[in-house]
């Protein structure tokens, strides 16, 4: 089915039409060069204006005696700080902790405890060598004193793992 703009309402229409407009005709009104700045360069200087003048918007930083010296490429900074890459492995390996805490307590409420983070690990490095009985061992590993995980448990853990967590 399609839709068509309602004609029973035209304020919407003008409503939505309008900065639109407005948009559409600032952006006609000017050449792209600054008239206001080529009057103020060509009229005349007294003593009293010369001193108190502003510097011209036109002028680039060379130009002016109080500029500082552009930096060359010799001492522009090589990288960025390097603290910002490590924060960025940082925050997406807390959010990843945080992600595979919330699926551990999907397949089972008791799961996904802070420690739960040591074993999944423990557990994705038994996955990438291919031990024998992987659910059972997934199983007996997030099993605790007061909560038994069952090896169906430990396969979904498995498969969780190897599909999201191990990498």
């Amino acid at each position: 089915m399609r839709q068509t703009l309602s004609t029973r309402r035209p304020g919407v229409l003008v409503a939505l039409l309008t900065p639109c407009v407005a948009l559409l005709l600032a952006g006609c009104g000017s050449d792209g060069t600054d008239k206001t700045a080529q009057d103020r360069s060509t009229a005349p200087r007294t003593s009293a204006t010369a001193t108190a003048q502003s510097p011209d918007p036109d002028a680039t930083p060379d130009e002016s005696p109080s500029a500082s010296p552009r930096p060359t490429d010799d001492t522009l900074p090589a990288d960025p700080a390097p603290d910002a890459s490590e924060q960025v492995d940082e925050a997406f390996r807390a959010a990843r902790a945080v992600a595979l805490q919330g699926n551990l307590r999907y397949i089972d409420p008791a799961l996904g405890a802070p420690e739960d983070i040591d074993k999944a690990d423990a557990q994705c490095a038994d996955l990438q060598r291919n031990v024998a009985n992987p659910d059972q061992l997934a199983a007996r590993r997030f099993s605790t004193g007061n909560h038994k995980v069952t090896t169906a448990d430990g396969k979904r853990i498995n498969t969780l793992l190897s599909n999201t967590y191990c990498g």
